[in-house]
């Protein structure tokens, strides 16, 4: 893909994502809004019911009490108890006038908005009725009951009703009050106040299971973003080490490939003289060459074993010492042209281990061709052994130009070369590490680098007991 289109594509993303949690964020803050105001107007609806009651309540209670009003209930009740055909004189059946019916209620009326009025309100006011009708209301409304009331004056004064002491610091400070008997024409106004639970745990329990399914939702779809950036990321770091692999193996193949074309041609050549001494150098550069292309391809079959994840172990009883000995033999010779020199410290007292043995070899010659690449003057290199109750340890030091701590996490990664600038003295394609840790690790090992710039480098490599039968352990002391 296209680099342009790549990151056009990531800001698509991007804004999508931004765009998709900010509806999210608007939606549930309106939703939220919404619920606290529907909240808000069921507990003032309530409070409306309740007073309109209450003061019900007490003009029914005054109108039974007062003479005239008895008169008056009689009067309805006989209007109620007898059916009348037609329209029925008012007075018929009480023997009242239209007019004296007319006064009796306006008089009846007069009296009880005067007794009303006069009246303290503490008097007006039986605190278990009112108990009683907020319990009712707000079951109603299906609201939780207040977790405090009480009836104040206009100007704040609480009023002590029946015994009950309103809870002063809880209810001032609410929004949620009415003004009782609102249709007194005069008098001291008081006011019910109410105290709620918190407004956002009641209207987040309402929209509890709505918020949990899109914020899992929103999180499934950040993680499959960031998964998706991920890999995009992935690809084309893949795409590039492709890219970088194929112009390292160009270079690398060319230059053994033009050393030996050069060399035969030489050896062919009839005009140029041939001494002893000049063929054996010729033959010698061929050979030499050769085992560098045959590493070459090693390294790549390796590689491309590692992606596949196909790397197959055939186990058997090693011998580690004798195995680390063959290499040393192995390897003499290239670390003897550098001037160098390689030796051996075996003190593990047990060195059997179940493992494949072209793989451990293969691991071993890396480390030493390693540590002959990356050394600056004469290789001086040394393998050395030990063991304990769960595994040996195969530790391989060099006197190379050591690994900055930066850089000590990364060599392990496949492909990963320490960056030189542009100095290249040391050819590779960043595959030999990868594979040894993917050995170690397969054989239920692991590896350690110690190391700092100037001061070499030493491996070390675990390797466990926890496949050999204590006997045939024994039988590989040294």
């Amino acid at each position: 893909m296209d680099k342009r289109w790549s990151v056009l594509l990531l800001v698509a993303l991007c804004a999508a994502l931004v765009g998709l949690l900010s509806l999210q964020v608007v939606w549930f803050s309106r939703t939220i809004a919404l619920r606290g105001s529907q909240y808000e107007q069921s507990v003032d609806n309530a409070l409306f019911a309740v007073s309109d009651r209450l003061e019900l309540q007490e003009r029914i209670g005054r109108l039974r009490r007062h003479a005239g009003g008895q008169q008056l209930i009689q009067h309805l009740d006989s209007l109620h108890a007898q059916p009348a055909p037609g329209l029925l004189d008012l007075g018929s059946t009480t023997g009242l006038t239209d007019a004296d019916h007319e006064a009796l209620v306006t008089d009846v009326v007069r009296d009880i908005l005067r007794s009303s009025a006069e009246s303290d309100p503490r008097d007006r006011i039986d605190a278990d009725l009112l108990d009683s009708l907020l319990n009712a209301e707000f079951i109603a409304m299906d609201l939780p009951a207040p977790t405090a009331y009480g009836v104040f004056t206009n100007v704040g004064e609480p009023l002590l009703l029946g015994g009950h002491e309103p809870a002063v610091p809880m209810l001032q400070p609410s929004p949620y009050k009415e003004r009782l008997f609102r249709h007194d024409i005069s008098g001291l106004p008081v006011f019910l106040h109410v105290s709620m639970p918190d407004q956002r745990d009641i209207v987040l329990r309402g929209t509890g299971i709505m918020l949990f399914a899109a914020v899992l939702f929103t999180l499934i779809i950040i993680l499959a973003f960031i998964y998706t950036l991920r890999t995009i990321r992935r690809q084309k770091q893949l795409s590039e080490i492709r890219t970088d692999l194929v112009n390292n193996l160009t270079h690398e193949l060319k230059t053994p490939i033009s050393t030996i074309g050069l060399a035969c041609e030489a050896l062919s050549d009839p005009s140029m003289p041939k001494t002893e001494d000049q063929v054996r150098t010729y033959v010698s550069m061929i050979r030499e060459e050769n085992k560098r292309l045959g590493a070459l391809v090693e390294n790549v079959l390796q590689s491309a074993v590692l992606l596949q994840g196909r790397m197959l172990l055939k186990p058997v009883e090693l011998d580690m010492h004798k195995l680390v000995e063959e290499v040393v033999r192995g390897s003499s010779i290239r670390v003897a042209k550098g001037n160098g020199r390689i030796g051996t410290r075996l003190d593990a007292e047990i060195h059997v281990v179940m493992g494949d043995r072209i793989h451990l070899t293969n691991l071993l010659y890396n480390l030493v061709d390693n540590a002959v690449k990356y050394t600056a003057t004469e290789p001086r290199i040394t393998i050395a052994t030990s063991s304990n109750t769960e595994g040996m340890t195969i530790s391989v030091t060099d006197n190379g130009v050591g690994i900055p701590a930066s850089e000590q996490r990364k060599i392990f990664e496949r492909l990963y070369r320490i960056p030189t600038g542009n100095v290249h003295n040391a050819k590779g394609f960043g595959l030999g590490l990868s594979y040894v840790r993917t050995v170690v690790e397969r054989h239920g090992g692991h590896i350690r680098l110690d190391s700092a710039p100037g001061k070499g480098s030493t491996f070390h490599i675990f390797l466990p007991f926890e496949h050999v039968a204590s006997q045939e352990a024994i039988g590989g002391r040294g």
